[in-house]
């Protein structure tokens, strides 16, 4: 997770927000509030929030563009909180399974709680996660320095074990890489190139680049 500048609310947010919120709070049935509710969908608002996050999961950062449409996701769940479902601030992109039930999902700890959960618009999330890479056992892993930042990695299943195998061997070519960047500037231009907002677990690449005073 890295720290994202939030870009200019949509114009069609703009102009219809209060009322698509007024409507969607009235909604006088079931039906209604669907109609109402998936206004957030509109392709506009999710063109802004995929070009915010370039293409990735604001929380796992692996890239969804390229093979899945990603998910509009509500930092606080709509479901608990009706009156942010068009809130700007509110929204950001996430892969599916960050945002699905068996992580995220409707879920929101508050602060008696441990929480609120890192937010990579509002929070600076490397004060409160470490990007480790072992590199005797190959291993990128995610760990909490604060309690939001445990609960974070915990409920978002920053360690699900598909999502920290892929990442190791991207992490780990990052690393061998890393070991020629003084000498060759290729291999230096790369590593540059990975620590970039774009790139997948840039995160952990500036940990390495850092390392090296890149």
């Amino acid at each position: 997770m890295i720290k994202i500048t939030r870009l200019p609310k949509p114009g069609v947010l703009d102009r219809h927000q209060k009322a698509w919120t007024r409507a969607l709070l009235a909604a006088g049935s079931d039906a209604d509030k669907r109609r109402w509710e998936k206004k957030y969908r509109h392709r506009e608002i999710k063109d802004v929030l995929v070009s915010m996050f370039r293409g990735k999961c604001a929380y796992c950062e692996s890239k969804i563009s390229h093979i899945e449409y990603g998910h509009i996701e509500h930092f606080r769940p709509k479901s608990r909180f009706l009156e942010l479902t068009f809130e700007w601030s509110n929204l950001l992109l996430s892969c599916p399974i960050c945002n699905g039930s068996e992580y995220k999902g409707d879920r929101f700890p508050e602060e008696h709680e441990g929480g609120p959960l890192i937010n990579p618009c509002v929070d600076t999330p490397d004060e409160h996660l470490e990007f480790v890479f072992d590199p005797i056992a190959k291993l990128a892993t995610v760990i909490g320095k604060t309690p939001r930042g445990t609960i974070t990695e915990v409920l978002l299943g920053l360690n699900r074990n598909d999502l920290r195998a892929y990442r190791s061997k991207h992490i780990s070519r990052l690393f061998v890489l890393a070991s020629y960047a003084e000498t060759d500037p290729v291999a230096k231009e790369l590593l540059v190139e990975a620590c970039k907002a774009d790139s997948e677990y840039a995160a952990f690449a500036r940990v390495i680049a850092d390392e090296l005073g890149l």
